[in-house]
């Protein structure tokens, strides 16, 4: 499978593109810097490119997925991190829908649903990013993580419509595997899911979620 990971520059993004080349799949980075690119090729990925909106619209007419970790568009860094966030998914979401990618999964938190008790507002606008992502016309998978560790992955997960353990966690090594294995995995088309550490085997956990 031809998949792209944007935000691959991140902690989890590189725990994802060494999972993503284990699994044979052809990988390409796209990360905000220049000198991210080295490291990233090094780690498994079959190309990496720093974001550019025109030059990855025939990345994403060949390719077969998106895997979406974080924004990394240098021209949106105004320091209003949320709404950063809104229109980098955004844009992502038009750009796969308009060049024909089917399959997009989307790294999230298992706090993002708990707007409506949130007075700032900040996780609220925090939803919106997966919302965009319901209505629109691709096979998603919205992965909301755990909190996240340095801990070494021991490929294991509980996986569930939602974890009420707000405090529960899980390794970044981990988190990645979640984000390849649930490529193929149709038991979780269309749908969000929690993750966090547990007994099941990640495959195993997708597989009859």
């Amino acid at each position: 499978m031809k998949v792209i990971v944007i935000g691959a520059n991140g902690d989890v993004g590189e725990h994802v593109i060494r999972k993503l080349a284990e699994k044979k799949h052809e990988t390409l980075a796209v990360a905000a810097n220049e000198n991210q690119i080295e490291d990233l090729v090094k780690l498994g990925a079959a190309q990496a490119i720093v974001y550019d909106e025109e030059k990855l619209i025939p990345y994403l007419q060949a390719s077969d997925a998106v895997i979406y970790l974080t924004g990394v568009n240098p021209k949106k860094h105004t320091g209003k991190t949320v709404m950063v966030d809104h229109q980098s998914i955004s844009d992502i979401i038009q750009l796969a829908q308009k060049s024909g990618v089917r399959r997009f999964v989307m790294m999230s938190a298992v706090k993002a649903e708990e707007s409506e008790t949130d007075p700032s507002r900040k996780i609220a606008a925090k939803d919106l990013p997966e919302d965009m992502l319901k209505a629109a016309n691709l096979v998603y998978t919205v992965i909301r993580i755990g909190q996240l560790t340095d801990n070494p992955g021991n490929g294991t997960i509980t996986l569930a419509e939602k974890i009420h353990d707000r405090e529960a966690e899980i390794p970044r090594e981990d988190a990645a595997e979640v984000l390849a294995e649930s490529l193929d995995k149709e038991a979780i088309f269309h749908s969000t899911i929690e993750a966090a550490s547990g007994d099941t085997p990640i495959s195993e956990a997708l597989s009859q979620f």
